[in-house]
This record gives C-alpha cells, structure tokens and sequence, in this order.
C-alpha cells in the first residue's frame, strides 16, 4: 500500500481556518483522490514556523505551502492535486 500524500490546513481554528478544512475535503471527494490524500487540519501554532507558514489560513500539499493569508477554492486546489 502507497502512503497517502498530506495535505495540511494550517491555523489556529477560527472560521477562516474551518471553512479551508472543509474546502479541501471536498475538493479531495469530488477529484476521487481519498485514496491518494490524507487531510489535517494542523493547530499547534508553535509550530507554524517549522512549517513555513507566517499567515494563516495556509494550505501546505505534501510539504509545500501553496497558499497562505487567504482560502484556496475547490477548483484550484483539485488542480494542484
């Protein structure tokens, strides 16, 4: 068995951090890549830094952040999927 890649949603839990939680959810269902990603919802904000992450809400995919300050829409994020 492969080991699922991770896709990180980075914040300390405010609305803005949810809604990017539960966007890449959905954008993972509706691209059938549940077998392929692992989705996390990552709060323990002493450690943003290790992450590269200085804004939040940040989404990180398989180690890379590919957005930071704002919410990344469903489409965008199944392309870069």
């Amino acid at each position: 068995m492969t080991e699922k890649k991770l896709i990180q949603v980075v914040g300390k839990g405010c609305s803005k951090c949810e809604k990017q939680y539960e966007i890449a959810n959905k954008a993972v269902e509706e691209a059938s890549k549940t077998e392929e990603y692992e989705v996390e919802h990552f709060t323990d904000i002493t450690r943003f830094a290790d992450l590269d992450v200085f804004m939040t809400p940040a989404l990180r995919i398989d180690g890379k952040v590919v957005i930071e300050g704002r919410i990344l829409g469903i489409d965008k994020i199944k392309e870069l999927l």
